[in-house]
């Protein structure tokens, strides 16, 4: 369950409202995908009513979607990397497929953040993918150069576990603007997010490489 945006709403000014608040819908936990849920079904209710396009089979994809199980293959790839435990996956909806992962690489590269790795395989091994039909999910909230990057690249849903909040009362380096706040200011593109999936266990990644909370 999830934040979806439906076709229909795209092309209507009312659902546009509707569309700009799930995505700044971030949420926690079981109730907060619950709540998501019912919002979406809601939508879905007053387009009918208002006469737009039905919810497509790719948007049932999205809705029904494990997120709990691809946010521990996210987990999977960021300890691959304990002292920076940011790992992702980019999943094709329509499948609930993994196409592509990733995880930090910024030793390497400042800019490898892991949704950039993630985007960066995606590119590389499917070059025809359709990215509005995908999901990125990551151990922490997307910062706003990887919030921007998925919208750049039209993905079309963000689960993440971990908030920025979280990351920076450990002293993780952030730059302290929500992806929420990076989604809602793109006119182009609307991306739903959805946070605190597997919360408990994003956060004891970062808890494991012995930061200790900022007073």
């Amino acid at each position: 369950m999830n934040g979806l945006i439906s076709n229909a709403e795209a092309t209507n000014p009312r659902g546009s409202s509707r569309r700009s608040f799930l995505s700044g819908l971030i949420l926690g936990g079981a109730s907060g995908a619950l709540a998501a849920a019912l919002a979406f079904r809601a939508r879905s209710s007053n387009s009918k009513q208002e006469g737009n396009r039905p919810v497509t089979d790719l948007s049932e994809a999205f809705r029904t979607l494990d997120h709990q199980r691809f946010m521990r293959e996210a987990i999977a790839r960021a300890k691959n990397v304990p002292d920076l435990p940011f790992g992702a996956v980019i999943v094709l909806a329509e499948r609930a497929e993994i196409v592509a992962d990733g995880f930090n690489r910024s030793k390497l590269n400042p800019t490898y953040h892991g949704e950039v790795d993630a985007i960066n395989r995606c590119a590389e091994s499917q070059p025809e993918i359709d990215w509005n039909g995908l999901v990125l999910y990551t151990t922490a909230e997307p910062c706003p150069m990887c919030q921007s990057a998925v919208e750049w690249a039209g993905i079309r849903m963000v689960v993440f576990g971990s908030s920025i909040p979280f990351l920076k009362s450990l002293g993780f380096w952030q730059i302290d603007i929500r992806a929420e706040e990076v989604a809602r200011r793109t006119p182009f593109h609307h991306c739903a997010l959805l946070g605190g999936v597997l919360e408990k266990e994003c956060d004891a990644l970062f808890l494991a490489t012995g930061r200790k909370p900022v007073k």
